[in-house]
C-alpha cells in the first residue's frame, strides 16, 4: 500500500504541519501549538502521532530528560505534502499556477522576509529552467 498517495485527515494533516514547523516536538508542545488551529487533548494528539508513525510520516524518539517522547516529521512525509498540494492544486484551481498564487496571497501577505525568499525561489526556478534548456539543446 502506498501511504504517500492515501487522503491525510484534516486532523492528522495538522499535528503534521504543526511538527513541520516545530521541527520535533512532545505531545504537550504539539498541543500548545495547536491551540489557535484545533483545541486537542494530548490523548487525541498521541492518537494521531501513531496513526501518522505507522503510515512512517512521523517518527519519535525518548527525550534527554523525563518520560516524554520527541517527534518529528519524516522525508515521506515531504512527499505527501506534494500529493496534498498537487490535488488542491488541481482541483481547485485547474493547474492554473497565476490564479493559485493570486488567490494565495490575496488570503494572506506575505511578510518583507517572505517576498524577499520567494524572489529567490523564482531566481532560482528561473536558473534550473535556463540550465535545463541549455542540456536540451548540447
Amino acid at each position: 500500500m502506498n501511504h504517500q498517495k492515501e487522503k491525510i485527515p484534516d486532523a492528522e494533516r495538522d499535528v503534521l504541519v504543526c511538527l513541520n514547523q516545530l521541527k520535533e516536538a512532545t505531545v504537550k508542545e504539539i498541543c500548545e501549538a495547536l491551540r489557535t488551529v484545533r483545541k486537542m487533548e494530548p490523548s487525541s494528539v498521541m492518537t494521531l502521532l501513531k496513526r501518522l508513525e505507522s503510515r512512517k510520516l512521523v517518527t519519535k524518539r525518548k527525550a534527554d530528560k523525563g518520560k516524554a517522547f520527541l517527534f518529528r516529521s519524516t522525508p515521506e512525509s515531504t512527499q505527501a505534502y506534494r500529493h496534498l498540494m498537487n490535488d488542491l492544486f488541481q482541483g481547485v484551481f485547474g493547474g492554473d499556477t497565476l490564479s493559485f498564487m493570486a488567490s494565495f496571497f490575496e488570503t494572506r501577505k506575505p511578510t518583507e522576509e517572505e517576498i524577499e525568499q520567494l524572489h529567490q525561489l523564482l531566481d532560482d526556478v528561473r536558473t534550473k529552467k535556463q540550465k535545463s534548456k541549455k542540456k536540451g539543446n548540447q
